[in-house]
C-alpha cells in the first residue's frame, strides 16, 4: 500500500463511498465512473450507465428545462456548481439530494458528489409549513400573540399586538415590549418569568396600555415552550387574552355576593322577629300557623320587588299596589280604593319594613275596616318632602266609611310594628289612629335615594 500513488488512493476512497454517490461524466455529460453509492442511490449498475448521459438521474421536468446543462456550464465557469433538487432512480422512485459538481483538472470533465438528503428534506418542509400554519394562526385571532426566549425576553409581536399597544417590531423585542405593561404589574410580570422556566409554564394576569388612548385593561397572558423543544434555550410561544370585562364581573359578582350575605342575615333577623312577635299574640297554633304564613308571604312579596330592580331599592306605588291587590278583589279598579303620589325609590331597608306595615294595615282592613264593608273607602297618599339634608316620604293610610267601636283591647303584631319598630329601624315618625270611621296611619321615612325619574 506504500506504495500506491494518489490516483489509486483516490479511485479506492471513491469506490468505498457507500453513503455518497460519486461518479465522473465528460464535458458533454457522458458518463466516464461510477462508484458503488452511486449504484446504491440510483439504482443503475456500473454497466448499465457507463458511456450513457448523466442526464438521465434528472426528473423529466428537470431535463426539459435544461437544468443538467446549466449545471456542468455553472461548474466550468465558477469552478463548481451546488444545487439541492428532486433526482429520479432507474425505478422511478424520486429522492431529494444535495449535490456538488466540480471541473476535473486538463478540462477532462466533471466529477460530481451527491448525497440523499430526503429525510432533512421533508422535516424542512414539515417544519415551514407548521411555521406557516402558526403564522396563520397567530395573525387570526383575537389574542395578542408572541415568541419569547424563556426569560421573557421577546423575538416576535404578533400583528395583533402591534395595532393594540402602538409598539412597532423593534419597539416589541427584548424586553421593551414591557413599556406597554401597567407600571404597578411590571414586577409581577417579569417575576411570572422568572418562575416560567422551572414551571416549564407562564401565566401572570396584568393590564396593557391600549393604543392610542392610553387606557390599561386587564389581560391573561399565557406562554409555554415550543413542543420537543429545549425548554431553557428554545423559543416560548405565549398568548395575551383580554379579561377586563371578566375581571369586571368578578369585582361586581364579589359585590353581590357581599350583599347577598348581608341581605339574608337581616332577612332572617326579620323572619325570626316576625315569629317571635306572631306567636306572642297568637292565641292558638292554629292562629298562629295563619298569621305567620300571611306576614311571611308579605315579606316575600317585598323580596321579588327587590328581586327585580336595581341598585336594591323598591318604587313605593310598586310597594303599595302590590300590598293592596294582594287583600282587595278587584277593588282597585273601583272608586273603593285610591292610590296617589309621586315616583319614590325605597332603600331594600326601608321598603321591608315599609312593605310588613302595609301587609298588618290591609289585613286589618280586610278583617275589620274599609275593605271589609261595602261602602267602605281606603286611600292611600303619599308625597315627598324636600328637607336638608335627608328629603322624606310622608305615606298616609286612611279608611273611611266603617263604623268602628273603637281602639283594639291589646296591641298586636301590627301596631307594635308601625308604632316602635318603624322609629327604631328606620328612624321614622309614625302615628296611628283607630277612630270611629276608621284607621288612620300617617309614617314618615327619610329617604336616602333620588326620586325615580318618571
Amino acid at each position: 500500500m506504500s506504495g500506491a500513488s494518489k490516483e489509486e488512493l483516490f479511485e479506492l476512497l471513491i469506490d468505498s463511498s457507500i453513503d455518497f454517490a460519486i461518479f465522473t461524466m465528460d464535458r458533454t455529460g457522458i458518463v466516464t465512473s461510477w462508484n458503488v453509492g452511486a449504484e446504491r442511490l440510483f439504482g443503475y449498475s456500473e454497466n448499465e450507465i457507463m458511456a450513457r448521459p448523466a442526464d438521465m438521474i434528472f426528473t423529466p421536468e428537470d431535463r426539459a428545462d435544461g437544468a443538467a446543462e446549466k449545471e456542468r456550464s455553472t461548474a466550468e465557469r465558477d469552478g463548481r456548481a451546488a444545487d439541492e433538487r428532486w433526482h429520479q432512480r432507474k425505478d422511478g422512485s424520486r429522492f431529494w439530494a444535495s449535490g456538488l459538481m466540480m471541473p476535473l483538472k486538463g478540462n477532462a470533465g466533471f466529477v460530481k458528489i451527491t448525497r440523499n438528503r430526503t429525510e432533512q428534506h421533508q422535516a424542512n418542509e414539515r417544519l415551514q409549513e407548521s411555521e406557516q400554519r402558526f403564522r396563520l394562526l397567530a395573525t387570526s385571532i383575537p389574542q395578542l400573540v408572541f415568541l419569547t426566549k424563556p426569560d421573557g425576553s421577546r423575538t416576535w409581536p404578533s400583528p395583533q399586538w402591534i395595532a393594540f399597544t402602538g409598539l412597532g417590531v423593534d419597539q416589541s423585542l427584548g424586553f421593551n415590549w414591557m413599556e406597554a405593561i401597567h407600571p404597578d404589574d411590571r414586577e409581577a410580570t417579569q417575576k411570572g418569568w422568572d418562575q416560567a422556566r422551572a414551571k416549564g409554564e407562564y401565566y401572570v394576569e396584568h393590564r396593557v396600555r391600549r393604543h392610542p388612548d392610553g387606557e390599561f385593561f386587564w389581560h391573561q397572558t399565557r406562554a409555554k415552550p415550543l413542543e420537543g423543544m429545549d425548554v431553557l434555550t428554545n423559543d416560548w410561544v405565549g398568548t395575551m387574552t383580554d379579561i377586563d370585562d371578566l375581571r369586571g364581573l368578578q369585582s361586581r359578582q364579589q359585590v353581590l355576593m357581599a350583599e347577598l350575605q348581608h341581605r339574608t342575615r337581616n332577612l332572617l333577623s326579620v323572619v325570626q322577629s316576625i315569629a317571635n312577635q306572631t306567636l306572642r299574640s297568637s292565641e292558638s297554633l292554629e292562629s298562629f300557623k295563619t298569621q305567620f304564613g300571611s306576614r311571611l308571604r308579605a315579606l316575600s312579596r317585598v323580596q321579588s320587588l327587590l328581586a327585580h330592580v336595581e341598585e336594591q331599592a323598591v318604587d313605593l306605588r310598586a310597594l303599595v299596589i302590590a300590598e293592596v291587590t294582594a287583600h282587595s278583589e278587584g277593588d282597585l279598579e273601583t272608586n273603593k280604593i285610591e292610590v296617589k303620589g309621586p315616583d319614590v325609590a325605597l332603600p331594600a331597608s326601608a321598603a321591608q319594613a315599609v312593605g310588613l306595615a302595609l301587609h298588618e294595615l290591609a289585613t286589618n282592613a280586610v278583617k275589620y275596616g274599609a275593605l271589609s264593608r261595602p261602602g267602605g273607602k281606603l286611600e292611600v297618599k303619599w308625597e315627598l318632602k324636600q328637607k336638608t339634608p335627608t328629603p322624606e316620604v310622608a305615606l298616609k293610610w286612611q279608611e273611611s266609611g266603617v263604623a268602628v267601636a273603637g281602639p283594639p283591647k291589646r296591641s298586636g303584631y301590627g301596631r307594635e310594628l308601625i308604632e316602635r319598630a318603624l322609629p327604631y329601624q328606620l328612624n321614622a315618625k309614625t302615628k296611628l289612629d283607630f277612630g270611629s270611621d276608621g284607621v288612620r296611619c300617617e309614617i314618615v321615612v327619610p329617604v336616602l335615594m333620588e326620586p325615580i325619574d318618571g
